[in-house]
């Protein structure tokens, strides 16, 4: 196995023998959140399973894209540990060559029934946007029942209105399947690291794009432009209000595009004097890129997994949404209240407004956030005690 094998944890103490769990992550991949939902799931998993865990990492994205297939050598590789998590990645998105099962797990069905060792599949989530056609939705439908069917087998799905969405869109509908929170929200971030982002004595504000999909998540160039406009306009005044030190904090590559572009709207003595960014962290390093936020005053958040985290973290945020999967995310936590809604024809207004209210109300936000972690800790606990007794079985 090539990919990053994780130390095993330490949380749980005794002779037992340590439980060998194949965790299946995006870990090649340089999108960041994908740490935050590995290190998130083993997180919470090693405090609730009751024994020690060893954690062995394989890249998925090396299924994805074809540098190694879904065959029996894969099976081999569930049989040969205790058990798989396969990660809360987005795996649903509906790509025609997922011929198999119709999603990015995608293990040819006659080889399904040589799987002798326990899966759960923590977490999943889809990323579908309104008027394009889901490939293979007849073997996404055979793959979750099958899954849901088999008594050696989980599935949960994240807290972003997954499970509504398969009802919706390939009228899926079934109680057995779970609902687990974004495991993003309990990433466990590095508390001492050093930022040279942050400036002491300021208003340290981080800003979160959001570029993926970006023919379907605006639509048009135009609304696009006309938000990222609106999100410089209230920035600008955003700084003629506050001592503010601006952190351009990109979660993927997508990210420096829409970040160029914001620059460029923005009056050039405020980007050159006020603004600076960090770069890409992967999957290893997500620890020390997480600790950024920690640093931070407030955040202005376009991901789920800048979103998920701050409030994991209690860090004040502002959730600029763009998509249904973010504002279901949101009303799940209890936090509905606080997004706003980047294709508001007044965003600049309705940002600046948002703004206001998380610095003036740092600590009640902070207190939300924390509660809301509280919340989602113990739904977390509860379907991690089925998987223990999924383990035990």
């Amino acid at each position: 196995m090539n990919a990053p094998v994780s130390r095993p944890h330490a949380a749980m103490t005794g002779s037992a023998r340590p439980l060998s769990l194949v965790h299946l992550v995006n870990a090649r991949s340089a999108n960041v959140g994908n740490g935050a939902l590995s290190d998130g799931a083993e997180f919470v998993l090693s405090e609730d399973l009751g024994r020690p865990l060893a954690f062995r990492r394989e890249a998925w994205d090396d299924y994805t894209f074809g540098v190694k297939p879904f065959d029996a050598r894969f099976v081999d590789l569930i049989n040969a540990a205790d058990a798989m998590i396969v990660g809360g990645a987005v795996a649903l998105n509906g790509q025609p060559h997922y011929q198999s099962t119709g999603m990015r797990f995608d293990l040819p069905q006659e080889l399904w029934a040589s799987i002798r060792r326990p899966v759960v599949f923590y977490g999943l989530s889809h990323r579908h946007w309104a008027g394009q056609p889901y490939h293979h939705g007849d073997k996404l439908r055979w793959a979750l029942k099958h899954i849901l069917d088999r008594d050696d087998m989980l599935l949960a799905v994240r807290n972003d209105g997954t499970r509504e969405w398969l009802q919706k869109t390939l009228g899926f509908g079934d109680e057995r399947m779970h609902i687990v929170p974004d495991p993003g929200v309990f990433v466990p971030a590095e508390r001492d690291g050093t930022y040279h982002e942050f400036i002491d004595g300021k208003l340290n504000v981080i800003l979160a794009f959001n570029d993926e999909d970006r023919e379907h998540r605006f639509g048009t160039p135009e609304v696009r432009t006309r938000i990222i406009q609106g999100i410089a306009c209230a920035i600008e005044n955003m700084l003629a209000e506050y001592d503010a030190n601006v952190v351009i904090v990109p979660h993927y590559f997508d990210d420096f595009r829409m970040a160029a572009e914001f620059i460029d709207a923005c009056k050039p003595q405020l980007a050159h004097q006020c603004m600076t960014a960090s770069g890409l962290s992967g999957l290893a390093s997500s620890r020390h890129f997480y600790g950024r936020y920690l640093k931070a005053d407030i955040a202005i958040s376009m991901r789920v997994h800048s979103m998920s985290p701050c409030i994991g973290l209690g860090v004040p945020m502002v959730p600029l949404v763009t998509q249904a999967r973010m504002t279901d995310f949101l009303a799940d936590c209890g936090l509905a209240d606080l997004a706003v809604d980047a294709f508001a024809p007044d965003l600049t207004e309705r940002l600046l407004a948002a703004i206001r209210r998380t610095v003036a109300e740092r600590q009640e936000i902070r207190r939300r956030f924390l509660d809301a972690r509280a919340s989602l800790r113990e739904r977390a606990r509860t379907f991690n005690g089925k998987v223990a007794q999924l383990l035990a079985a």
